[in-house]
């Protein structure tokens, strides 16, 4: 397969009109009722931003594929709970089992912090492709055990690898895609998460009952080669160094860390030494099939140095007001989810009568309110911060976005109170309370998920990919406490008095988000005033 060269002017670059820029994280999303396509296309024909629409999809499948079987291999387990708890009986007590989602969980977080910096170092391709490997080994072991112990530490690595879902799949899509579309890809990757773990987890516990329950782990064995293979194929590298462009009387750059710049001559001259012409590049060669798909493309320049600013760019991310919040409201939220996950297996065939193979239809009001959720954080999302940018004379502030969680935390809310009066009084309630419950929380929790790492992707100007870390790989970790408390919270005070705990807990949280969006904007201009350029 032969290289071709490339004809620059293929691709049709959207200008900049002479918009102003600011310092701060706030972007000139709309001029002249037009919508600003940032970060800018390259003449380059490997630039992710310049891919085909059918290649977007093909990538955007991969991922999902990855996110949805091995984020499911972990939370699909609180449908076998009580099948454990019996072929562990002797071996481990019954929180020893419920370890064995939690953990996992947590070291997501983990995983997150310790993948996503590499990726910055030696690309995303080859760090996806090592996570897709060891779930697929460790599927295999676990489903392999011998005792628990072996189990468990399957499960372990398990949760490492999966902490990629978290962090670099996101990160991948805002690779190929622009700031005003964002919301709908995130919106996609994470409501098809929700609604097809729902639905698988509909038939696991019949997988687990006309087998055994190793067989929980060979279906994910297929279906993670399955996964391994789009890997191979289909997800090129999508790190992608951007030479400086001259648009309009501004440079327009990318950094290391995948964070585009927006110059004014003065501030090009003193970083590149001279300001880019607007002509100036070279024709491209478009890469073979086999170029873009091998696995190793070389350290990044400057690998190392890139590898430890990546983690001093983590620790300064947690000084935003914004981040902080968010992190929270996320963990909380996720907490409190992994805890019903842990617990509804156990309520419903002890205190509903229900088999075990029947537990897994609780988990059906999550299909539809998954798409639910995508359609308004996603789609509606994308169209509700183009017109507040309206509203603000074409200005897009990332703190548009809060504005989308007061849904998804009211249906939380609502969601949590309708879940906790039937488990804690299965004779006087219908268990319907529970399964509406279930949909409700589950609505409100795609919709912070989607809205969550949309801000996270814009809210710390000079480091969105340190944000992401935080915000969506950090919750596993916090929530920890959340998820791990519930079983001991129940066993003392009932299922109705611990969930109205997590309740109150969240509804604090939540209104710590109204000082936050009016505060969080004098934060980004406090430290734009060291900046030297416009990061978006």
């Amino acid at each position: 397969m032969g290289a071709k060269e490339y004809d620059a002017h293929a691709i049709e670059v959207e200008k900049l009109e002479e918009p102003s820029f600011k310092l701060d994280g706030d972007v000139q999303l709309i001029f002249n009722a037009h919508t600003q396509r940032l970060p800018a296309v390259s003449h380059d024909p490997n630039d992710p931003l310049a891919y085909p629409t059918w290649r977007r999809w093909t990538i955007m499948a991969t991922l999902i594929w990855f996110s949805i079987f091995s984020l499911l291999s972990i939370s699909g387990l609180g449908t076998i709970t009580e099948t454990l708890v019996k072929v562990y009986a002797g071996q481990a007590t019954s929180a020893d089992v419920q370890s064995l989602t939690t953990y996992p969980t947590m070291l997501m977080a983990v995983g997150s912090f310790v993948l996503l910096p590499l990726a910055f170092v030696i690309g995303r391709r080859p760090v996806f492709l090592i996570a897709v490997v060891i779930c697929f080994i460790t599927f295999i072991t676990a489903g392999t055990s011998k005792n628990y112990n072996a189990h468990f530490i399957s499960r372990i690595f398990t949760g490492l690898a999966t902490g990629t879902t978290e962090t670099l799949l996101p990160l991948i899509i805002s690779d190929m895609t622009f700031l005003d579309q964002r919301s709908s890809y995130f919106g996609i990757y994470w409501a098809l998460q929700n609604t097809i773990n729902a639905a698988v987890l509909l038939i696991l516990p019949y997988i687990v009952e006309g087998t055994t329950w190793r067989w929980y782990y060979f279906f994910f064995v297929i279906i993670m080669g399955v996964g391994l293979l789009f890997a191979i194929f289909f997800l090129p590298e999508t790190r992608f160094p951007r030479s400086p462009m001259a648009i309009s009387g501004k440079t327009i750059y990318t950094d290391d860390f995948g964070h585009t710049h927006i110059l004014s001559n003065d501030e090009a001259i003193g970083r590149f030494g001279a300001v880019p012409s607007a002509d100036e590049h070279e024709p491209m060669l478009k890469r073979t099939f086999l170029q873009e798909m091998a696995p190793y493309r070389g350290l990044t320049p400057n690998a190392w140095k890139i590898w430890v600013q990546a983690y001093i760019e983590i620790a300064k991310s947690l000084t935003s007001p914004a981040v902080v919040w968010v992190l929270l409201l996320s963990s909380i939220c996720i907490g409190t989810s992994i805890g019903i996950v842990i617990s509804y297996s156990i309520i419903l065939e002890e205190q509903f009568n229900w088999s075990a193979t029947s537990v897994g239809l609780f988990n059906a009001g999550i299909i539809p309110a998954s798409l639910i959720g995508m359609v308004y954080s996603g789609w509606s999302g994308d169209k509700v911060n183009l017109w507040m940018a309206k509203r603000n004379n074409g200005v897009h502030r990332p703190e548009h976005h809060l504005v989308l969680l007061t849904v998804p935390v009211i249906a939380c809310l609502v969601g949590l109170i309708a879940i906790a009066i039937p488990a804690n009084e299965p004779y006087k309630y219908s268990v319907w309370g529970m399964i509406i419950g279930w949909a409700i929380f589950e609505f409100g929790f795609v919709g912070i998920v989607i809205t969550t790492t949309s801000f996270a992707a814009e809210v710390v100007p000079k480091s969105p990919g340190a944000a992401m870390v935080i915000v969506i790989g950090g919750k596993n970790l916090v929530s920890f406490g959340a998820s791990q408390g519930i079983i001991p919270m129940v066993a003392r005070f009932g299922y109705l008095t611990s969930l109205m705990i997590l309740f109150a807990i969240f509804a604090f949280i939540a209104l710590l988000g109204i000082p936050v969006y009016f505060l969080n904007g004098k934060w980004r201009k406090m430290t734009a005033q060291s900046a030297t350029g416009t990061t978006v």
